[in-house]
């Protein structure tokens, strides 16, 4: 649109500009042949570049009004209508004036009302005739703004949302490559496997435990792949490394109820996490009482949905584990945002003697 107020002549105007006057001269084109076509016969030259000039004068002030409206910081549709029939009068005032200068036929004697009689209706029709016209184009202007804007802010979205995923995968590769990077493997391993040799010559237990520690470290301190998971199946192996090598540090028999179901060959996960969570239910359990044995139940249903329910009875109060425990199911509900969003639910109970963990994560 050509702003008539504030008129600055930049390329993008003068693109407009000869865009909008080459439709102009579309359009006289247009009426002057079917105005020929029905008539025979068209008027001088001066009368169409009169009547053309305050018509099409007429569709840029309804334009500019339009948009005076409608961008202003209060939408005022009382001013823009009144300001609306304003320019609707004066506009048939010019029109009556060069139809009294320009009309036929001339006035007669005994009616000097002719052309208004005459001319009005034809006046007004054209009137409206612009008026919608510069409606039309104002509709389809914001119409197309909106659109605009609407993909532009769609995009921005997009871009947002892609940049914090990778910043999110980013930072979850970090953490765990500062973890794995902690301790050299090739040393530790060593190490572990000078001490297994040496214990097993003096105890099969020690140094079976010692073997399963060693599984578990090396699972730890293995590399994920691109999407930053492991195989589920994977982290089953470890969670039974897990529970025999608790079995062998305590004297006393641990009474605990394990339960698994499921294809867990056929699933990947981010690693560590059931681990971990198996983990608290030794350090903070009471696994001792035949009574009440920890439950642990883990199914994968045919939808990929992993459950991971836990029950085990309290230790005495100590506030320092429980500081800990509540640090790393923190550290859980990170890695687990990072990487599934909503795709996952960790519920924790705390009734009683009792502690309850079930986490549900779509694979």
């Amino acid at each position: 649109m050509i702003n008539l107020i504030s008129l600055k002549f930049t390329e993008q105007t003068i693109k407009a500009v000869v865009i909008q006057t080459s439709f102009w001269i579309l359009f006289i084109v247009y009426e002057l042949l079917a105005v020929y076509y029905h008539i025979g016969s068209l008027e001088g030259p001066l009368i169409y570049i009169v009547y053309y000039a305050i018509n099409i004068t007429l569709f840029y002030a309804c334009l500019n009004l339009l948009s005076y409206t409608l961008e202003g910081t209060r939408v005022n549709y009382f001013k823009g209508v009144a300001a609306y029939f304003a320019l609707l009068i004066f506009f048939l005032i010019i029109k009556a004036i060069a139809d009294h200068l320009l009309g036929n036929p001339q006035p007669a004697t005994n009616d000097p009302y002719i052309y208004i009689k005459q001319f009005l209706p034809r006046n007004l029709t054209r009137a409206v005739y612009f008026t919608l016209l510069a409606i039309f184009y104002c509709s389809a202007k914001y119409v197309t703004q909106y659109k605009r804007k609407a993909l532009e802010a769609e995009k921005r979205q997009l871009i947002v949302e892609k940049n914090n995923a990778a910043l999110e995968a980013q930072l979850s590769k970090s953490r765990n490559a500062y973890l794995q990077q902690q301790i050299n493997p090739h040393m530790l391993f060593n190490a572990l496997n000078f001490v297994y040799n040496s214990t097993q010559k003096y105890s099969d237990d020690a140094a079976q435990c010692i073997w399963l520690l060693s599984e578990i470290m090396r699972f730890s301190l293995e590399e994920a792949d691109q999407d930053g998971k492991i195989k589920l199946g994977r982290e089953v192996e470890q969670i039974d490394n897990l529970i025999a090598i608790n079995r062998y540090r305590f004297k006393e028999p641990l009474h605990l109820n394990l339960q698994r179901a499921g294809d867990f060959a056929s699933y990947k996960i981010i690693p560590l996490i059931l681990l971990t969570l198996t983990e608290n239910v030794f350090k903070h359990g009471n696994l001792t009482e035949v009574n009440s044995p920890a439950v642990l139940k883990l199914t994968v249903d045919e939808n990929g949905l992993l459950t991971f329910y836990s029950r085990n009875l309290k230790k005495s109060k100590n506030e320092h584990p429980r500081i800990r425990k509540a640090v790393g199911l923190q550290n859980i509900r990170l890695r687990l945002d990072a990487f599934y969003r909503s795709g996952y639910q960790l519920k924790i109970d705390d009734p009683g003697d009792f502690y309850e963990l079930t986490l549900t994560l779509q694979l």
